[in-house]
């Protein structure tokens, strides 16, 4: 299939009923909870489907039900906020809180949901025969976390990640994969795509429109990107400094090499922003201009202190890396995707279970879901590194150190292009600003109305809006929020066009691979089926 195919763009994402929407965002991990709909003084929030069902407010046993579990929700989550409760440990006990109730709403059990029960009676059973059988399947299958979408529906380089390009370059750690062109001419400098460490690469490469590498190959660019292997036993002990050298570091010489030119364009998403942040900064340690510009898209640099001022001890993140740990010395990456869903419990958890096991459902095929299920292992060093990096603050510090060279984020002076989620409750987007404003270039900040998966995914549509503005950016997020202006249109158009005018004039196409790096396997690889 070509690169440049008529494939419509589409748009969906987890958080599309909010889209346009510019309430005010969480900024804590603590708000993200309080932002949660809440039951009212009458009955529950307008906006919690969960009770939607007219059984809830016309049948009074149900009527009932629900006002007792309603009281029992507000009970424990008062318990959890009591003065009583040590101020650093309240927000550990609302976590636990939340999860609690989440789990023993009457509407995750068969006789407290008047909707799966009118279910099987209109099918006279079929609805929780179906629903046994995806628990089983799933018991199997996926250690009893319900489905979100359905099996294989998704193949990789089949409708996932099929945008035609070749491995040019593998070591012990990533492949890099370059993209196929399919414009004659091409922007001289090239684009390099940095994924995080604990996923996949080709959120960057979803499904037919809804890819990001395909939309940059079709603008005109050579796009290069970092496809990470599963590490195994024999790379517990990698550290940052590994994965930097090994990884993107390695990746820019590849780039630059194939394409002959002196510098690139770096992107990076989530943890592959700070990856991207820290390499530009080692560079410019160095007094190298290889880096061109810094895309950060939905990336801490600096994380907000606690509101206690009391942070997490040594020994809670020993026991958090543990808990989190296979017997290989491996982070296990399922395990850290269940704790992003107990983030958001009712829509990640909760919700499949209903439909799959009680009304006897299977969801739609969604690329995101097949992504985000598809998480690769971290190793111990590097994620426990990670932890205290956020601690205390190592990278926005200078503190950091990469093969002998201070790591300082003022030296940045490249302009940047860097996109936040205002509904993304893994990095809050205040987060992803004051990330932004440690950068020492111009920085073009952009903030979108959805999740923090699904704001990177923004093919143009007619719905599509975001927020910017122009000139430096204020120290309060709210006042730059106060002060910037709505624009109708994709992100992706608006960083392409950044991108175009800091790329050169054009050159010749630029097929896969070069003497030195030839084009091997077609993408995307081998190391997106490592296990």
């Amino acid at each position: 299939m070509s690169p440049c195919g008529t494939e419509p763009y589409a748009y969906d994402d987890e958080d599309h009923a909010t889209e346009g929407r510019w309430a005010k965002p969480a900024r804590t991990l603590r708000s993200v909870w309080r932002d949660m709909p809440k039951p009212g003084p009458l009955g529950p929030d307008t906006t919690d489907r969960r009770f939607a069902d007219p059984a809830w407010s016309s049948d009074a046993r149900y009527r009932l039900m629900l006002y007792g579990y309603l009281a029992w929700r507000r009970l424990v989550m008062s318990a959890a906020e009591a003065s009583y409760l040590p101020a650093h440990r309240r927000q550990q006990a609302e976590f636990l809180a939340q999860n609690l109730t989440e789990a023993l709403a009457p509407t995750n059990t068969l006789g407290g949901n008047p909707a799966a029960l009118r279910r099987a009676a209109l099918t006279r059973g079929a609805s929780l025969v179906s629903g046994t059988g995806n628990f089983l399947d799933d018991l199997v299958h996926r250690h009893g976390r319900p489905a979100k979408m359905p099996p294989d529906s998704y193949r990789l380089g089949e409708n996932l990640a099929t945008t035609p390009g070749r491995v040019v370059y593998r070591n012990g750690l990533m492949e890099v994969l370059q993209y196929e062109p399919c414009t004659a001419q091409v922007h001289q400098v090239p684009l390099l795509l940095i994924p995080a460490w604990v996923n996949k690469y080709y959120i960057y490469d979803l499904a037919p429109g809804r890819s990001l590498v395909e939309w940059a190959v079709r603008a005109g660019f050579t796009v290069f990107t970092i496809s990470l292997r599963d590490p195994g036993p024999d790379q517990a002990a990698f550290t940052l400094e590994e994965y930097v050298e090994q990884g993107p570091l390695r990746a820019m010489d590849v780039v630059r090499e194939i394409t002959q030119s002196p510098q690139v364009h770096l992107v990076g998403v989530c943890a592959g922003g700070l990856l991207a942040a820290a390499l530009a900064a080692w560079h410019a340690a160095g007094d190298q201009p290889s880096v061109a510009t810094v895309t950060l898209l939905m990336s801490a640099l600096v994380y907000p202190e606690p509101s206690t001022g009391e942070k997490p001890s040594a020994a809670e993140m020993r026991l958090l890396t543990r808990l989190l740990s296979k017997r290989e010395g491996l982070v296990d990456g399922r395990r850290i995707s269940l704790l992003f869903d107990l983030l958001r419990p009712r829509d990640t958890i909760w919700q499949p279970m209903v439909a799959g096991w009680l009304l006897g459902e299977r969801p739609q095929p969604f690329d995101i879901w097949a992504w985000s299920e598809d998480a690769i292992d971290v190793p111990q060093a590097l994620f426990s590194q990670s932890l205290h990096m956020a601690v205390e603050n190592t990278l926005a510090r200078g503190r950091l150190r990469i093969k002998g060279r201070p790591i300082d984020l003022s030296s940045v002076t490249q302009d940047a292009f860097v996109v936040a989620a205002l509904r993304d409750h893994i990095v809050p987007w205040e987060t992803v600003y004051n990330s932004a404003r440690l950068l020492g270039g111009d920085v073009s900040f952009h903030l979108v109305p959805s999740g923090h998966v699904g704001s990177l995914i923004s093919p143009p549509r007619p719905t599509a809006v975001y927020r910017t503005s122009r000139g430096a950016l204020p120290a309060d997020p709210e006042n730059w929020s106060a002060g910037s202006s709505e624009r109708h249109g994709s992100w992706w158009t608006a960083w392409t066009g950044w991108l175009a005018l800091r790329s050169g004039p054009r050159v010749p196409s630029r097929a896969p691979g070069n003497v030195r790096y030839p084009a091997t396997d077609p993408a995307p690889g081998r190391y997106v089926r490592s296990r």
